[in-house]
């Protein structure tokens, strides 16, 4: 009964939502998908996350706690991919980025508030925060095999994420009028990632489903075990455990896809990743879940 309780409670919502953004791909009906991700990467994200943040009541302790275990989490997935793909003889510029970052973001963020509640969703954001900065420094490193630290001052979340915590540590509130603000426009975030999301899926094609499906289990079976080892390791306990290991559990990103298509590095292998991982997600997330709820 637990099972199909999450099933439909939490993660039933988050799939509704996507099938949305699917179907109205399906039929073609107009979306910019260029000035939705634009919107919430620029505005929305960053005002969720300073919302979130200073609205929270976490304690600096629980937030030091979550980006550790984030950091953590995608050390040992990025270490552990690594030495799977270079022993199997296969391209890491490819593998090794899909089996590392997962879909914190579109799909993590809503599964966190709906799982954990407002306090899952603030912790969220701060695994959200760690994952973000490593996908696109080290992700980005590994798909375009070159490095450049001074595109993450151009990314407004880092920024976001900053104030957020400044605030939250200080006690500090924003004046009404913008913390209202702040508030209305992250709203936005979170239905326009699950749209964003159906639809991007709609748009993938997978050209190898048996590779595909062998890796995207490698995905989340992997990354379900790095959560449970980096929570046992680190004594988490209540919902910080249950934030870290969910978080670990998601399928593949979507940005995976976008900087393998940008980079010239097989892009169908990688959408192949993404679309089964976040297919098997349906039925592998409500298991996970049952041992953190």
């Amino acid at each position: 009964m637990q099972l199909i309780s999450i099933l439909i409670d939490v993660v039933g919502p988050v799939f509704l939502a996507a099938l949305v953004g699917y179907l109205w791909a399906w039929r073609g009906a107009p979306f910019d998908a260029k000035f939705v991700a634009l919107l919430v990467t620029v505005v929305g994200t960053p005002c969720l996350v300073i919302d979130s943040l200073s609205t929270s009541g976490l304690q600096a302790s629980s937030l030091g706690a979550i980006a550790l275990a984030s950091a953590l989490c995608h050390v040992v997935a990025l270490s552990s991919s690594f030495a799977a793909v270079r022993a199997l003889g296969m391209p890491t510029t490819v593998y090794v980025p899909a089996l590392t970052f997962p879909n914190v973001g579109n799909m993590g963020l809503p599964l966190g508030l709906f799982a954990f509640g407002e306090a899952g969703l603030a912790l969220s954001i701060g695994y959200f925060a760690v994952a973000t900065l490593l996908q696109f420094t080290v992700g980005q490193a590994i798909a375009a095999k070159s490095v450049n630290p001074a595109a993450l001052l151009r990314v407004p979340l880092i920024w976001a994420v900053l104030a957020g915590l400044f605030l939250a540590v200080t006690g500090l509130h924003l004046p009404s009028v913008a913390a209202r603000a702040m508030h209305i426009l992250g709203g936005l975030t979170v239905p326009l990632m699950l749209l964003s999301l159906g639809h991007s899926l709609a748009r993938l094609k997978s050209a190898s489903i048996g590779r595909g499906l062998a890796f995207a289990l490698a995905r989340l079976l992997g990354g379900f075990a790095v959560g449970w080892l980096v929570a046992s390791l680190l004594g988490l306990e209540g919902v910080t455990r249950g934030v870290v290991v969910a978080q670990s559990s998601m399928p593949s990103a979507v940005y995976n896809y976008m900087f393998a298509e940008r980079y010239g590095n097989h892009p169908e292998e990688v959408a192949g990743i993404v679309v089964v991982s976040t297919l098997l997600s349906i039925a592998l997330l409500p298991l996970f879940l049952s041992t953190v709820m």
